[in-house]
């Protein structure tokens, strides 16, 4: 069977099939609630000892900063970070413990860049007011309680990206999900009239 001639002759149910596929990828889209971004940058550094070599330096910045930001997503941070103030709003992390946790780990999200001793913050929240004070507020949080954490002195938080924030939500991707909604429907479409047509040829040749 030609597949192109297929498609052609039943493209009618392939443009169906697409849209039924894209209404739901939209359907599921708009059910959860739009977030907006806040990102933000950080530097680890440790004020070392004359004479400490570049390469350890920078090996133990990478390695404080791999755990900072590992320390970010814990129940003792996230206790801390929402009682230092900057006005965040605790209704949002409602419920049981193990609730709460959750839900903050779903909006801050923290990751050590690699070999740089940087960590990267990304903050999403449906209001974005909300989105920069939580930021600032885990920001603050690691420049003034990091050593609550470890126990190497000199230990320094220095910004150098301040929270910005996404002028659009970003979560969900909405172009991603209409993409895959269009790649889905279309595909299930050509399977469903291949199938069609090769059905209707098994018939004719056995007919019982």
């Amino acid at each position: 069977m030609n597949l192109g001639k297929i498609m052609q002759k039943n493209y009618k149910t392939i443009v169906y099939t697409t849209l039924i596929f894209l209404a739901i990828s939209l359907v599921a889209t708009f059910v959860q609630p739009l977030k907006y971004r806040a990102q933000a940058k950080v530097l680890v550094v440790q004020n070392f000892e004359a004479g400490t070599d570049s390469y350890s330096a920078s090996k133990m910045n990478e390695y404080l900063s791999g755990l900072l930001a590992k320390i970010v997503s814990s129940e003792s941070f996230y206790s801390q970070a929402t009682k230092i103030g900057f006005n965040i709003d605790a209704n949002y992390f409602s419920g049981s413990k193990k609730n709460q946790i959750k839900k903050w780990n779903d909006t801050v999200q923290a990751r050590s860049v690699y070999d740089s001793g940087i960590i990267s913050l990304s903050v999403y929240h449906p209001d974005k007011t909300q989105a920069e004070n939580i930021a600032q507020a885990t920001i603050f949080t690691l420049k003034t309680t990091n050593n609550f954490y470890h126990s190497i002195p000199g230990v320094d938080i220095r910004i150098i990206d301040s929270p910005s924030l996404s002028v659009l939500p970003v979560k969900p991707n909405i172009f991603l999900n209409i993409i895959i909604g269009i790649i889905f429907g279309i595909a299930f479409g050509i399977l469903l009239v291949y199938r069609k047509e090769q059905n209707k040829l098994i018939n004719k040749v056995n007919p019982f």
